[in-house]
C-alpha cells in the first residue's frame, strides 16, 4: 500500500512493545512529536521491509533507526535510491558496536561496518555531542547532525514537572535491569563496598518507574557500552537526585545543559524535543 504524499517512514529492528528498550522508546517518542505537529510517519519492522515496498514508496521520505535486521539487499537499493537518513542510538558503524572496547574510542579499521549506508545517508542524526564526535573520529564521515538530547513526549515532561519535588525518603537507586551492557551487578557492588543503602527499581509502565525513581536521593548508574544519552540519567537529573555515573560513557554528560536539574532541566528537553521534528525536517527539504 503506497502512503499519503507528505507521509515519512521510520524503519526499526523492534518496537517498544515488543522490546522495551531505551532506543526503541526513543524513535517511536520522535514519531509522536513529529505527530504533534502534524507529520504522520508510519512505522515498519526492519525485518519485514522488502525492495518492493522500497521501489513503491521511493518518493517518500525515509528514517532509519535501527537497522540490523534491514537487508543487505534493501540497504544496497536504499543507498542507490532512497532518501534517507538515519537516526543513530548505537554504534553500527563498529562490528562490535562498542567503542569503548578501543582506546579513545577508535577502532581499527578493519572493524568498521556499514559504512557506505552511513556514508550516502542524506544526515546521520545522533543524540549528543559525545556520540557524534565518536562517529566523526572512526568514520571521518562529515554528514551528522547532533540533536543534542534524547526526545520525551510532553504528557512525560509534564508529569515530571508533578513529581520532580517529591521529599526523597530513600538513599539510592539502582535499574534491575537484565541487560547486560545495564551494568546491574557493577552497581550493587558499588553499593556494599561502599555501605550504601540500596533499592533495585524497575516496572513495565514508565510514569509508575519514573514516581518510583522520584523518591530516592541519588541513582547509581554504571553502563558497560558508551551511552548515547542515558535517558535514565537524564530523567533522574529531571527528578531532582543526585547521579553517580562514568562521565565519559554518558552522551548527556558531554551536553551544556547537563549542569541543569528539576524543573530547569525539564523546561530545556521540552524546548529541545519540540524542536527536534523541524530539525529533522530541516535536512530534507534542503
Amino acid at each position: 500500500m503506497r502512503l499519503m504524499t507528505n507521509d515519512m517512514i521510520m524503519v526499526m529492528d523492534f518496537y517498544f512493545s515488543e522490546v522495551k528498550g531505551g532506543a526503541e522508546l526513543n524513535a517511536e517518542t520522535l514519531i509522536d512529536r513529529f505527530s504533534d505537529i502534524g507529520h504522520n510517519i508510519k512505522k515498519v519492522k526492519s525485518a519485514s521491509l522488502t525492495v518492493d515496498f522500497l521501489k513503491q514508496n521511493i518518493d517518500k521520505k525515509f528514517i532509519f533507526s535501527n537497522f540490523i535486521l534491514v537487508s543487505k539487499e534493501c540497504r544496497d537499493y536504499a543507498i542507490r535510491n532512497l532518501q534517507y537518513a538515519i537516526y543513530e542510538q548505537d554504534h553500527k558503524y563498529l562490528k562490535t558496536r562498542n567503542p569503548i572496547q578501543y582506546v579513545d574510542f577508535i577502532a581499527p579499521k578493519d572493524q568498521l561496518a556499514n559504512i557506505e549506508f552511513y556514508k550516502n545517508a542524506i544526515v546521520v542524526f545522533f543524540l549528543t555531542k559525545l556520540a557524534t564526535d565518536v562517529f566523526v573520529s572512526n568514520t571521518r564521515l562529515q554528514n551528522v547532525c547532533n540533536l543534542k538530547s534524547s526526545v520525551w513526549r510532553k504528557e512525560e515532561l509534564d508529569f515530571m514537572k508533578t513529581i520532580c519535588n517529591t521529599e526523597k525518603i530513600k538513599e539510592n537507586a539502582v535499574l534491575d535491569s537484565n541487560n547486560p551492557i545495564k551494568k546491574r551487578g557493577k552497581c550493587i557492588s558499588y553499593c556494599e563496598r561502599n555501605n550504601l543503602e540500596y533499592e533495585l527499581i524497575k516496572d513495565d509502565d514508565f510514569k509508575t518507574f519514573l514516581k518510583k525513581m522520584s523518591s530516592f536521593k541519588r541513582l547509581i548508574f554504571f553502563t558497560g557500552h558508551l551511552e548515547t544519552c542515558a535517558r535514565i540519567v537524564v530523567e533522574a537529573k529531571m527528578l531532582n537526585l543526585e547521579v553517580t555515573y562514568q562521565k565519559r560513557l554518558i552522551g548527556a554528560a558531554s551536553e551544556e545543559w547537563f549542569s541543569l536539574s528539576g524543573i530547569d532541566m525539564i523546561d530545556k528537553m521540552e524546548e529541545i524535543s519540540s524542536h527536534m521534528p523541524d530539525k529533522v525536517l530541516e535536512y530534507f527539504n534542503d
